[in-house]
């Protein structure tokens, strides 16, 4: 049951990774294509040190072309979900990335044949309810804004992305399909860094070298939390490892509450007692979908 460890130990990175995302997008940058060439930039020089140190499994030609796709669907993902960062608060977006678990649900069964009992399917549900409630205002209204939507796309090709990442870990180790999906994300990068090079220049004049610091040391600790959440993958079912990796929003609303009080100038969001009420219900609900599903 490794897999259940190496899934809570990529979502509790991928809340530092979140909560750093934010500030970025609020505080040092005006664009989400910035992080994401720099994430771009990185992942490329990740698996060029995969090549000279472990090497690459042989791949078909056609696998290579799906893990391509799936860097690009990456990309994708990444920048919708850098959109709804920008516009939302950081506690009630990322609960929405596990939307997922019914894209996944759906594509796992058709595609790879992973069916589950009633009950795991419950826990799933009780995730996705409350994903969605996380992103609430009140209990009565429910109103779903940009940010809402960017999420929902950003779940739906991240979906894809897991599901043709998992079918490509049945032939080779994860480094090869880690590294093969890092560069087809950089080569889908080209165009940013023709026409938007430019926005990452002017951010390192606005706020100085700690800007690409902060960024290039955020983006290595989220492809960190990538490598914890393909090694899960090579251990267990794609539906549950997804699924369970949304005690995620659990991480990033401790962090974003603490941070709030605390620094709220690096970070400040709604903290009254009926908007934490409603978050720690909506988590609530996904914990228990967590223990239906293990």
């Amino acid at each position: 049951m490794s897999w259940i460890l190496f899934s809570i130990l990529s979502a509790a990175v991928w809340a530092i990774v979140n909560t750093v995302d934010k500030y970025v997008l609020t505080k040092l940058v005006k664009k989400p294509v910035v992080p994401l060439m720099i994430l771009g930039i990185i992942g490329l020089i990740a698996s060029f040190f995969v090549h000279l140190f472990h090497g690459f499994s042989y791949l078909s030609y056609f696998n290579i072309a799906l893990a391509f796709v799936a860097g690009i669907l990456y990309v994708i993902g990444i920048l919708f979900y850098f959109k709804a960062v920008k516009i939302e608060e950081i506690s009630r977006v990322i609960p929405l990335l596990y939307l997922s678990s019914l894209f996944v649900s759906i594509l796992a069964a058709i595609f790879l044949g992973e069916i589950f009992t009633p009950i795991k399917y419950l826990g799933i549900f009780l995730l996705i309810i409350g994903a969605v409630s996380i992103s609430s205002k009140n209990f009565i209204k429910f109103g779903f804004g940009k940010a809402f939507w960017f999420m929902v796309l950003a779940s739906l090709v991240f979906s894809i992305n897991a599901v043709i990442t998992k079918y490509l870990l049945n032939f080779v180790d994860f480094w090869t399909i880690f590294s093969y999906i890092r560069i087809g994300a950089f080569f889908a990068l080209i165009p940013t860094f023709c026409f938007s090079f430019k926005d990452l220049i002017l951010a390192v004049r606005e706020h100085g070298k700690k800007t690409v610091i902060l960024i290039s040391l955020n983006e290595i600790l989220a492809l960190f939390a990538v490598i914890l959440i393909t090694i899960a993958m090579t251990k267990g079912y794609i539906t549950l490892v997804n699924a369970l990796s949304s005690v995620q929003p659990f991480f990033v609303l401790l962090i974003a509450v603490i941070l709030s009080v605390f620094y709220p100038k690096i970070l400040k969001e709604e903290i009254g007692k009926s908007a934490i009420l409603l978050k720690l219900i909506a988590i609530t609900l996904m914990f228990v979908g967590v223990i239906l599903i293990i």
